[in-house]
């Protein structure tokens, strides 16, 4: 049956017996046999913001093959070995072993969907000092999921697994986990509540969903409880199935990096060490192999405390290599990147923003009143305060940014992002951006806007065009809005004779047009952008001057030119000198 093990009362959980353990969850059931039982509703605790069942095998249980997985050993890391001293006290300590990632899905062995969990999780644990070992990639298959699973949990001290936990034919997950571990599935009464009440809101069939109930006999939940942007998708609760050290996630990106951003390692039940890694990163616009001597020089004097990383960049005009220098001792992480910072030549080494978004405020302003074009000081000023004035009369939850992953709208992007963290010091305000997606879109359109999305944490609805047609569905589901930030300048078309504050014409979407850059001049634009080393679209650097969608946009024939060899190539787009033909390339 499904038993209740134990009480939240505040930050502490209570067991039946009355002693108090730690806790950092909600909820704490499991199931204790094969048998159907009907369970009441799990105890709360306001505040927090994942649920967590918590029985005695929970840590130090055993895997497939028997093997002990105690998480606490005490033993020195291999940094420590390396006599690497640490900058802070660690709670967690890294294991030899690390972690295990096994991405389940035919359509990522076809090609037909790319894997970005992968990447994500990496970086997330990375970023928790937890190592990554070995990411295998298999067919939705309950027998290869099951040896995967059995050879994983069994050699690494933490296993996730990403995808086929749907309710189609090919969601066996579950059943290729168990069949690793030995034992049955069980049917879980509250999860089939969860997945009757989101059928309830659908017209969906009810038995293939209450499939998803059915897991490993031994298995614990964790129930996440979600954000605003999955409250909207009706789920009240994301329920994450663990068996032993095997964590079990759900494919689809948006759910897969919910869990992963929440799952911390006090929640993995992992204890002791935390490792803290320090990273520097230099650009050069230098190709690697001429820096390969100074580099390996740096390889040597620091071999014993530093990790080096060299790798070649295409497509960019801004840098060609990018060095990444990596320590657990801070000391050690500077002292390299000074070395290198002192041996290559000052000429090659490039400033470049990894964070615009921390770095907006700082930026933006600074730029504005150290800038020596007294126009260009002006007209930044001038936006900043159209801005600051549309805080004043809007909330900021009544306005959205207009982003197609043009420059204008990363300018203003970028301008808004620092008059928010002025006007909202300490809080948390989330800029709601609106991408209308042209027919035929160009495939670096839409990952340089995805990259924007999590650059600066966006919250992001894309809506198919024409405009007016995308204004109004947004509008019929959003009736709050008021106001649109729009990047346009007075050099776009029927736009010359816009005021800053302006509402829509007749006939459309009724919005207030907000537009801070309308002064600005295309040169004003591109030395926003490299002045403050802001990333754009990379078709900006391959003669492309204004972008439209592929059927109806060019290189900017302004731009061509043929190299020494006689191949015809294109300046990048900030080198356009006649500003009147900015638009040259659209047709």
């Amino acid at each position: 049956m499904l038993e209740r093990s134990g009480v939240v009362r505040g930050s502490e959980c209570w067991g039946r017996d009355g002693r108090k353990w730690a806790c950092g969850w909600s909820i704490v059931w499991s199931p204790m046999s094969s048998s159907k039982s009907s369970v009441g509703e799990p105890c709360r605790s306001g505040g927090c913001k994942s649920s967590r069942v918590v029985t005695g095998e929970e840590v130090g249980g055993r895997s497939p093959s028997g093997r002990k997985k105690g998480l606490s050993r005490q033993r020195k890391s291999r940094w420590e070995e390396r006599g690497l001293s640490r900058q802070r006290e660690s709670r967690w300590e890294e294991k030899d072993d690390g972690a295990g990632i096994i991405i389940i899905g035919d359509d990522i062995l076809k090609g037909q969907v790319q894997d970005t969990n992968s990447k994500f999780i990496c970086k997330h644990l990375h970023k928790d000092g937890i190592k990554v070992c070995k990411i295998v990639v298999i067919h939705d298959d309950c027998s290869d999921i099951a040896e995967a699973v059995k050879q994983f949990s069994s050699t690494y001290s933490i296993v996730f697994t990403s995808g086929g936990t749907g309710p189609t034919h090919d969601g066996v997950t579950y059943a290729g986990v168990a069949k690793a571990f030995e034992e049955p599935l069980v049917f879980n009464e509250y999860l089939a509540k969860l997945l009757r009440n989101i059928v309830s809101r659908h017209d969906i069939n009810l038995k293939p969903a209450l499939t998803m109930a059915n897991v490993p006999q031994s298995s614990q939940i964790i129930y996440l409880q979600p954000n605003k942007r999955f409250l909207t998708s009706n789920m009240s609760e994301i329920p994450i199935i663990h068996v032993s050290n095997v964590y079990i996630l759900p494919g689809n990106p948006s759910l897969f990096e919910y869990a992963v951003s929440s799952l911390k390692p006090s929640t993995l039940g992992l204890n002791a060490y935390d490792i803290f890694f320090y990273t520097h990163e230099l650009y050069l616009i230098e190709d690697e192999v001429v820096i390969i001597p100074t580099l390996n020089r740096a390889v040597d004097k620091f071999k014993d405390s530093v990790v080096f990383g060299s790798y070649p960049v295409l497509d960019n005009k801004v840098y060609c290599t990018k060095i990444t220098i990596e320590s657990t001792s801070q000391i050690a992480a500077v002292d390299a990147l000074t070395f290198l910072k002192e041996e290559l030549p000052s000429e090659i080494i490039v400033k470049w923003d990894v964070d615009p978004k921390s770095n907006a405020l700082e930026s933006v302003y600074k730029l504005c009143k150290s800038s020596s074009n007294n126009m260009f000081s002006l007209r930044i000023s001038e936006a900043i305060k159209v801005l600051e004035d549309c805080c004043d009369k809007y909330d900021s939850s009544d306005v959205f940014l207009s982003f197609n992953g043009g420059k204008d709208c990363t300018v203003l992007l970028h301008l808004v992002c620092a008059v928010f963290l002025r006007k909202y010091p300490g809080q948390q305000k989330p800029i709601n951006t609106v991408y209308i997606q042209y027919e035929e879109p160009f495939p670096e359109v839409e990952t340089f806007i995805q990259e924007t999305v999590k650059r600066y944490e966006l919250n992001l609805v894309t809506i198919p065009g024409p405009i007016k047609g995308a204004l109004q569905k947004l509008l019929r589901e959003k009736p709050h809005l008021k106001a649109v930030l729009m990047g346009t300048r007075r050099t776009d078309p029927y736009s010359e004779c816009l005021e800053h504050f302006q509402m829509t014409d007749a006939g459309w979407p009724q919005l207030m047009r907000v537009s801070p850059l309308l002064d600005w001049t295309y040169h004003d634009v591109w030395l926003f952008l490299r002045e403050l080393l802001i990333p754009y679209c990379s078709l900006y650097d391959k003669g492309y001057t204004s972008l439209g969608s592929q059927h109806n946009t060019r290189p900017n024939q302004a731009l061509k030119f043929t190299t020494s060899i006689g191949e015809e190539c294109y300046h990048p787009a900030y080198m356009l000198k006649d500003e009147d033909a900015e638009r040259n390339g659209r047709h």
